[in-house]
């Protein structure tokens, strides 16, 4: 194989594990943002708080009236809504287990040279 299919290879290899990482991320937002959140609102109604799976924080909502609380009456309505609808969260969804990785394209430059190629993926 020459030099330049050797590393078009290599460098199909890697786009598709960017891509196989993308979409392990886009099923994991989904699953977080289609899921059903926690809504927790004051007492006075002035905050209401929406949590997500894992007690994440998605929204935080301030009524009008809540602009005519001085500044420290207004965090702590703020930080007691947060705390229970974090506290009150569905737990979040495992994700998916780690796999082994792929064996990436060898170089087929000589029988004693089975170095793989250095990439953007080695740690």
């Amino acid at each position: 194989m020459s030099d330049n299919a050797q590393l078009i290879e290599e460098m199909r290899w890697q786009l598709k594990q960017i891509e196989d990482r993308k979409a392990d991320n886009q099923r994991l937002l989904a699953g977080i943002a289609g899921s059903d959140h926690t809504t927790v609102t004051s007492p006075d109604r002035s905050v209401t708080v929406l949590a997500g799976p894992g007690g994440v924080v998605s929204e935080v909502r301030l009524a009008p009236e809540a602009m005519r609380f001085d500044a420290v009456t207004l965090s702590r309505t703020i930080t007691a809504a947060i705390r229970e609808a974090v506290s009150a969260g569905r737990p979040l969804a495992q994700p998916p287990a780690p796999q082994a990785p792929p064996q990436r394209p060898r170089r087929q430059t000589s029988a004693d040279d089975d170095e793989l190629y250095d990439t953007v993926f080695d740690v």
